[in-house]
């Protein structure tokens, strides 16, 4: 497949860490990967904020198709991030999944033919 995952930020993050980063992004980017007909690139920026003896990590994904870039920000993202690097990345790939299938519209029921306003007129026009 043409689908790749480029990732920045590494250099702040340990061994053990960068591999917690790479299982869990292969692991989930197929589910986001079915729902996409085109093959798309995932871009993933990890931003560390050290407190004391423990970091903060902001992540940021970008998901680039053909036509059309997608990019997630949830309120965890914006308040700065979460002290748990697995829970960042669940939370992180679920929003970038939820805004994935609000773009497709794959998760909305199709409007019925002859359910909306125009159908209701007629109705009560016969």
């Amino acid at each position: 497949m043409n689908d790749i995952i480029k990732y920045s930020g590494l250099k702040d993050l340990s061994s053990e860490e960068q591999s917690i980063l790479k299982n869990i992004i292969e692991k989930e980017f197929p589910k986001i990967q079915r729902l996409l007909k085109n093959p798309a690139d995932l871009m993933v920026h990890i931003k560390t904020l050290k407190k004391e003896t423990r970091k903060r990590f902001l992540i940021s994904m970008r998901l680039e198709m053909p036509g059309k870039i997608l990019s997630n920000r949830n309120l965890e993202t914006e308040k700065g991030g979460d002290w748990d690097l697995k829970k960042a990345l669940h939370k992180e790939m679920k929003s970038l999944e939820s805004e994935v299938k609000h773009h497709l519209r794959t998760d909305s029921e199709t409007w019925k033919k002859g359910t909306g306003l125009k159908a209701l007129f007629n109705k009560f026009k016969s």
